[in-house]
């Protein structure tokens, strides 16, 4: 009995041994956090695009020069086109503001101190002729903004003393009228006029221009018969044609802007008077206004001009090429303002980029000793802001005028003397 008790008892301890070693737990491991992913790099915010270049201009958009002023407003237009489409001025973007002055001196004068004081544009461009210039050029001298300008050409604009304004097309106003007058003193005697009339706007650059015929007409022995000048608002010719048709003179020259132009000679056919020669300032150099002013009466008409849509002059092509594409019309039909607003753009893009900036007193500085390559040729200017070459002679051939000097430039002979009327 004993003995199976001892052995119940082994038994016993033996299986209570064996749960023991089954229930004890295998060592545990230390818990593993779950895995966190990497912050995300963040990325450098866009650098913020550099602000435009602000380039304002005030013109004469409605008024008496409002022809020339709305195509000097398309020049503009169109190298800033031009520019932007190829990265801008400095990497920045060109931003125009261009507002009316209604050919009003005051009204001009305002316009540039609002847009220098309060619009705080970076540059400034000029407005179209003499009578404005002349004001509002004193307005950026007063601030010391260079005065790049396409239609300023008197000799007031030159004589004040500014050394801020530089004239953007081949020579002064004042010489718009040599090409034309070397080619009358150096026409054959049976050709050549022996009276001449001067019959001009009172407008800087018109008289400017008429004393330099008178000049050098009366120097060569020309006889000057008659001498005029009306007030720019005038608009009946009839009177004046009357007497010049009295006095019959060889030669006609007008000092015109455009619409009196087109006044004169209707008056000069009404009256019957058939100038030999006849001369006028704007006017003829604006083809399509003068065409549809006074028609077939275009023929044989002079004018001097700087520039015309074939020349083979820097960036001419691009210019026609855009200036066709924003508005419309053919290559011929473009007036020569469009091509001097564009000069002023092309002048001042080469002088900010050759300067590394928009600072005004170095780009003065600047504008008084570089060339410039331009549609109208190479440019350079003297202490005053005097374009330092010549312009061209045009005259009107059947439907389109063409460039008939000086000789090196020449693409057609000159007709001598004038078809009728």
């Amino acid at each position: 009995m004993k003995s199976k008790i001892l052995k119940l008892m082994i038994s016993m301890a033996i299986f209570s041994l064996l749960i023991t070693a089954c229930g004890s737990a295998a060592p545990t491991e230390a818990p593993v956090a779950p895995a966190t992913e990497a912050p995300a790099a963040t990325e450098a915010p866009a650098a913020a695009p550099e602000p435009p270049i602000k380039i304002g201009a005030s013109l004469p958009l409605t008024g008496d020069k409002s022809e020339p002023g709305t195509a000097a407003k398309q020049g503009y237009e169109v190298w800033a086109e031009i520019v932007n489409a190829n990265g801008g001025l400095l990497g920045r973007q060109v931003e125009l503001t261009i507002v009316d002055n209604a050919s009003d001196q005051d009204t001009a004068v305002a316009d540039y101190e609002k847009l220098i004081t309060v619009d705080k544009v970076d540059l400034v461009v000029g407005p179209f002729s003499s009578f404005l210039v002349i004001p509002t050029s004193e307005v950026a001298a007063r601030y010391g903004y260079a005065f790049v300008e396409p239609a300023g050409g008197a000799p007031d604009v030159f004589n004040r003393g500014l050394t801020n304004i530089f004239f953007a097309q081949p020579a002064p106003g004042s010489e718009q009228a040599i090409p034309f007058t070397d080619f009358v003193i150096a026409l054959p005697d049976d050709q050549k006029p022996k009276t001449y009339a001067v019959v001009s706007q009172d407008d800087p650059f018109t008289l400017g221009v008429m004393d330099g015929v008178k000049l050098a007409l009366n120097a060569a022995g020309i006889e000057l018969v008659f001498d005029e000048i009306y007030a720019p608002e005038t608009t009946d010719f009839s009177s004046i044609a009357i007497q010049v048709a009295d006095l019959d003179p060889d030669l006609i020259v007008g000092g015109t802007v455009l619409e009196d132009s087109v006044g004169q000679i209707r008056a000069y056919q009404e009256a019957g008077y058939q100038p030999r020669l006849a001369f006028f300032t704007t006017g003829p150099s604006l083809p399509v206004p003068f065409r549809e002013g006074v028609g077939s009466a275009t023929e044989g008409v002079f004018a001097s001009i700087s520039w015309f849509p074939e020349a083979e002059e820097f960036q001419n092509a691009d210019m026609v090429a855009k200036y066709l594409e924003m508005f419309g019309g053919n290559a011929g039909d473009i007036a020569e303002d469009v091509a001097n607003a564009f000069t002023v753009g092309q002048v001042l893009q080469q002088a900010v980029e050759t300067v590394g900036s928009v600072d005004n007193a170095a780009l003065i500085e600047e504008l008084h000793k570089g060339t410039f390559q331009t549609v109208v040729g190479p440019l350079s200017f003297d202490e005053v802001g005097r374009p330092q070459g010549t312009f061209m002679l045009l005259q009107w051939q059947g439907d389109s005028f063409e460039i008939v000097g000086p000789g090196d430039r020449a693409r057609a002979e000159p007709i001598v003397p004038k078809p009728g009327w």
